[in-house]
């Protein structure tokens, strides 16, 4: 049943944008419904890109953000990079998108570069813990052990009424040992 609803609700976007093909609302729909599905991420990818060609500059960040999360889902993580910087440019304040782009970075081993989203999207979260968690292992692989120390502070700090916070301080304490 639920797989007959998707396909209508598909087929009737479809015809929206047969009808419209500058409908963003339309677009926006189709592809967070077809990014649903696993074996549908490139052609999520394409609709994203559809998007943000007709998306009207006060959408830009948000329609940046989603493609690059569209792309990582597709395993395209460099072309997700690219997107995430562009929409930190275009969105200085958007903190999913320097968080996601500074796990990239160090994903690729680009750490100086993700410290500095890292940092900016604890700077823009301040009680978000997942960025400082990675920001310990990105100073710590650079040498910076004084400020890995600080950085897990803050996660100590953040997380001090949480027994699964604590934890996992514990285990990054023994870990940096």
């Amino acid at each position: 049943m639920l797989g007959d609803d998707v396909t209508d609700g598909e087929g009737r976007l479809r015809e929206r944008l047969r009808e419209v093909p500058e409908d963003t609302t339309a677009l926006r729909e189709l592809a967070e419904l077809v990014g649903k599905a696993r074996t549908r991420k490139d052609e999520a990818v394409d609709l994203w890109h559809r998007y943000l060609e007709v998306a009207g500059p006060e959408h830009i960040g948000e329609a940046l953000l989603a493609l690059g999360r569209a792309q990582v889902e597709a395993r395209k993580e460099r072309e997700a990079i690219e997107t995430l910087r562009q929409c930190t440019v275009e969105t200085s304040t958007c903190f999913a998108a320097f968080d996601l782009l500074g796990e990239l970075l160090r994903r690729e081993g680009e750490l100086e570069a993700a410290v500095e989203a890292l940092q900016r999207a604890g700077e823009l979260d301040p009680r978000a813990i997942r960025p400082r968690v990675a920001l310990v292992s990105c100073l710590d692989a650079l040498g910076r052990a004084a400020e890995a120390e600080a950085a897990l502070d803050e996660v100590r700090e953040l997380g001090s009424d949480d027994p699964a916070i604590l934890a996992l301080v514990q285990e990054l304490m023994q870990r940096r040992e």
